[in-house]
């Protein structure tokens, strides 16, 4: 990146913080945005990985601004783990040191898309229950849960996930580049009422909103709107 332009996104992420911190004071609202990203890597979504960790470094990093946070989480088989958590940074109030922190997390994210691995199994929910705990540990203005995944759930023999009444409350979910199944050209609907589904589960469990995403440009966009509280973002 030329000097000139990595002084000019100093100045800007400066001056949104200071924005953010002025407004927050005057109004009483926090302006911190916290969000969770959660990759599938079961079947075939984990040849998918790459473009998801691609995705967060292009549109989801650099509209990140001092005192935001993002945690990463793997989809698997037993998604409701500590360990699955790839990812956890909360952006210094300094500039400079935020900046630090985004390349030191995209070098990690590079290592985590460069690992060989695929689950058996899809543990869809237990990665939101994970996800969850974080983003009302974290306490921030708005919360986005942003899942990349095929958004087929399949568990283990055994295994239980029942999403609580107010597990999502105040959290907006985005399924985004949910890839189409083999069956799902034959039968477009299958897809969409796969979709439908979802919705009405994380409405279930207290969600502030449910979108899908195709076009991953848009979602800087969309991110900016939940954190500005924009009281129409659900109908557009």
């Amino acid at each position: 990146m030329p000097a000139r332009v990595a002084t000019y996104a100093l100045v800007c992420a400066l001056a949104c913080g200071l924005l953010a911190g002025v407004l927050g004071c005057q109004s009483g609202k926090r302006y911190d945005q916290a969000t969770t990203v959660l990759i599938d890597v079961s079947g075939t979504y984990a040849d998918q990985k790459d473009e998801a960790v691609q995705i967060i470094k292009r549109e989801i990093l650099p509209a990140m601004i001092p005192g935001d946070s993002l945690a990463v989480i793997r989809i698997d088989s037993e998604s409701y783990a500590r360990e699955n958590l790839e990812a956890l940074l909360t952006l210094d109030r300094r500039p400079s040191h935020a900046n630090a922190q985004k390349l030191a997390l995209a070098q990690k994210l590079n290592r985590f898309a460069a690992r060989s691995e695929r689950s058996e199994h899809t543990d869809i929910p237990g990665a939101m229950m994970l996800a969850s705990e974080y983003l009302k540990e974290l306490g921030s203005g708005s919360r986005v849960i942003l899942v990349f995944s095929d958004m087929q759930e399949e568990l283990p023999p055994g295994t239980t996930r029942n999403l609580a009444e107010q597990e999502l409350e105040e959290t907006h979910v985005v399924a985004m580049n949910v890839k189409r199944l083999q069956r799902d050209s034959a039968d477009p609907e299958r897809y969409r009422a796969r979709l439908a589904a979802w919705e009405q589960r994380v409405d279930a469990a207290g969600a502030a909103g449910w979108r899908t995403v195709v076009d991953a440009r848009h979602l800087p966009e969309y991110l900016e709107q939940i954190r500005s509280g924009d009281p129409e973002i659900e109908q557009r």
